[in-house]
């Protein structure tokens, strides 16, 4: 598999309580993503990572990750629209401590020409005969632990989604299909809405490459209004730097 992955060390010099970051200006290009990884952490200790106020708070990407406490990733780059230099400050922060521990400063720097808030997907109603829905992207890729966010567009006033996955492997369930966790949440505009499955295969010990699931609009009367059937591609792990 290609490393789309940059890799930012950040080391913690514990005598002088300063960070230093290697490299302090990346370059993010289309589809790739960034790792921080934080070193010389003691427990209790943790690594963090905040973008400069007024830029968006996730600075270009769709999301921020923190696997461990020495680990942070930001992956889905809200492309050229959101382009140009983001400020960011890397903190070793401490449960039991009011202030940082240590504290640098670092830029992102978004080159991406496409937009990719993957893992995010689009779904349209669109009022025909019959009515159908449109999935974008479809099939769409998930590594392990991903958050895939569903958002549902031009909504009739009385409708309501709802999921079924195929259970294709063990400890899978029809409601939340290879997910921890699944929700639904406001889309922000009157007629969207949107729906989160956390954690994607992370449960699992050999998840299948492809999962297949059901996605249906409903009045509030429970009438199918329209439904489709799109694909997730499993693209395993993350790959871990050399």
């Amino acid at each position: 598999m290609e490393n789309l992955e940059k890799l930012v060390k950040v080391c913690f010099d514990r005598t002088a309580h300063t960070l230093t970051i290697d490299a302090t200006e990346v370059y993010v290009g289309d589809r790739e993503w960034v790792r921080w990884e934080f070193e010389n952490l003691l427990g209790g200790e943790f690594g963090f990572i905040s973008f400069a106020p007024p830029l968006p708070r996730l600075g270009p990407f769709h999301s921020l990750r923190s696997f461990d406490r020495t680990s942070v990733l930001g992956k889905g780059n809200k492309g050229a629209a959101a382009g140009g230099a983001y400020g960011y400050r890397a903190l070793v922060l401490d449960v039991d401590n009011p202030e940082a521990v240590a504290s640098a400063v670092g830029m992102v720097i978004n080159t991406a020409t496409v937009e990719n808030t993957a893992p995010e997907i689009r779904v349209t109603y669109h009022e025909e005969v019959p009515p159908r829905l449109e999935v974008t992207p479809d099939p769409v890729g998930l590594n392990t632990g991903d958050t895939a966010t569903w958002r549902f567009i031009n909504l009739p006033a009385n409708a309501f989604a709802c999921f079924k996955f195929e259970p294709s492997a063990p400890g899978m369930q029809e409601d939340r299909g290879p997910f921890i966790a699944f929700s639904a949440a406001h889309g922000g505009e009157p007629n969207a809405l949107a729906a989160s499955g956390t954690g994607f295969a992370a449960f699992m010990q050999e998840p299948p490459e492809h999962f297949t699931y059901r996605v249906e609009l409903r009045d509030w009367a429970g009438r199918r209004l329209a439904s489709h059937d799109p694909q997730i591609d499993n693209l395993g792990p993350l790959p871990t730097p050399p």
